[in-house]
């Protein structure tokens, strides 16, 4: 394990997935870790997922999979429908699962971070909400570190899991532009607490030319949205201008989702971004690492980013405890984690290109497609795309 003059002590900028993660397994393996997260609380907004893969082998070696088997969200099956809501396409969610030998649950993002928020408590793992990095400045033994609330101190080493739009990135590696790659469009999501909306157990998907809408039961009278749509990059979209610009772009014949829009209070909180991926020719320098979206952000299409995150925390913190200076451990970090990532990037990009439908698009070619990629036989083959086999497979 390295040892410098800032002792054991080390910054992790980034309260989600990423964060909490490495976090937990730093302080397990003899570190002191500090986690600094922006937001005043754990997050509550965010996406639904399936989790598996990568993401479900770091669970098992971390002793969570208990945790995730505890949440149960009514989804039965998966129903692609038309305009009137009628199903063309509908998959049992039990085909999937016996595809993942039952290694696979349906969970919200927020889930997943609460899960880890715990453990990391029980772990007794620091901390801090509404707080910040606001500069760094790298030492011989340690990197200097002000924070929003006025604090300066020494760690001994500095790890960015602060997102696609990090901050540890941006002042230690430069602007976000530098990196970024725009696969056209924008997803957002948001929370129904209240909802006529009968889904009748199923996640049901609607599809039309240049956007997709999902809707998720999570009772009998809630659920959870997901839209994704094309658009021109527009840049961050402030909080007050993302409904309208959902309506905007749901507005028209397609199923219920102009109307939803149109119901939801114009408080709901909507996670919203950008279909963005990074990529960067390094993710570490002198003491300070990246890890996840950070440095190689895959987006929502690659269906794999809460997975790599958490195999990203594994690789570092593994690394770290093997090498006797951080300078090996990140090279031996990246070395394993980067080939992995950019194949998954790859796989993402050309997906992009199918996954909303365009004009060209032949509805009854895609229903076809759709059939046999969700078939017994057709999910056992793309599932190894989607990332049915852990990265960290065989790494210990």
């Amino acid at each position: 394990m390295p040892g410098t003059a800032a002792g054991r002590r080390v910054l992790i900028s980034g309260g989600g997935i990423a964060g909490l993660t490495l976090g937990i397994l730093l302080k397990e393996r003899g570190w002191e870790p500090l986690v600094v997260e922006r937001d005043p609380a754990p997050r509550a907004e965010g996406y639904m997922m399936d989790f598996f893969g990568s993401g479900w082998d770091v669970a098992e070696r971390m002793g969570l999979v208990e945790a995730l088997r505890a949440i149960r969200y009514p989804i039965e099956r998966m129903e692609f429908v038309d305009r009137d809501g009628r199903p063309t396409i509908t998959v049992p969610i039990s085909r999937v699962t016996d595809v993942l030998k039952h290694k696979y649950v349906y969970l919200r993002r927020s889930d997943l971070e609460r899960i880890l928020y715990e453990r990391a408590v029980a772990a007794d793992v620091e901390i801090r909400f509404g707080t910040s990095v606001e500069a760094l400045g790298a030492g011989e033994h340690g990197v200097e570190a002000r924070l929003s609330s006025g604090e300066e101190t020494r760690f001994a080493l500095v790890f960015g899991a602060d997102g696609v739009h990090s901050h540890v990135r941006a002042l230690v590696f430069g602007k976000e532009e530098d990196y970024t790659r725009y696969l056209g469009g924008y997803v957002a999501a948001f929370h129904l607490a209240h909802t006529e909306l009968d889904l009748d157990s199923a996640l049901k998907l609607h599809e039309e030319t240049d956007r997709t809408a999902a809707f998720y039961p999570l009772s009998d009278d809630t659920a959870d949205a997901t839209f994704v749509f094309r658009n021109p990059d527009v840049g961050h979209v402030p909080p007050e201008q993302r409904l309208p610009l959902l309506r905007e772009k749901m507005n028209g014949p397609g199923w219920i989702s102009a109307r939803i829009l149109e119901e939801i209070p114009a408080s709901t909180p909507v996670y919203f971004d950008s279909l963005t991926q990074i990529r960067m020719p390094t993710w570490h320098r002198g003491r300070v690492a990246l890890l996840g979206d950070a440095c190689g952000c895959l987006t929502l299409l690659a269906g794999q980013g809460s997975h790599m995150a958490m195999a990203d925390a594994f690789a570092l913190a593994t690394e770290l405890q093997r090498h006797d200076g951080h300078e090996a451990a990140f090279r031996a970090y990246e070395a394993l984690m980067r080939p992995a990532v950019e194949a998954k990037q790859a796989e993402a990009a050309r997906f992009a290109r199918i996954f909303i439908p365009t004009k060209k698009s032949r509805p009854w070619l895609r229903r076809l497609a759709t059939r046999a990629l969700f078939s017994r036989l057709g999910l056992r083959l793309g599932m190894r795309a989607f990332g049915a086999r852990s990265v960290l497979e065989g790494y210990a």
